[in-house]
């Protein structure tokens, strides 16, 4: 299907449901639109896919490898393959998230 309305896709729940993604999948890549309620802690992690993280609505307190930033909208986060990010979300906020490869473990 060449059209999705990523908020009408079921939702991936991830931290206990503090975290609701949206996820579509294409064969090398994955798109989302992401929920995060307000002072939702993202533990440092990492994982072997490109992440591009774009800021639709609230205040993301975030970290890619040593530096942090405060995130808000129209701003994007690049994390590369194995690099340890995460953070603590200011607000309840909306984000967009694509992925390279494919995350085969946020598939519905």
């Amino acid at each position: 299907m060449p059209f999705v309305t990523l908020r009408q896709l079921p939702a991936k729940v991830i931290f206990n449901g503090t975290i609701r993604g949206h996820y579509a999948h294409l064969d090398q890549s994955t798109v989302g639109e992401v929920e995060l309620a307000a002072e939702t802690v993202v533990p440092l992690h990492q994982h072997p896919h490109e992440q591009f993280t774009y800021v639709l609505e609230g205040r993301f307190q975030f970290t890619v490898g040593d530096e942090t930033t405060i995130l808000e909208p129209g701003m994007s986060a690049l994390i590369p393959s194995n690099t340890l990010h995460g953070g603590t979300t200011l607000t309840a906020c909306r984000l967009i998230d694509v992925f390279t490869p494919v995350r085969e473990d946020y598939r519905s």
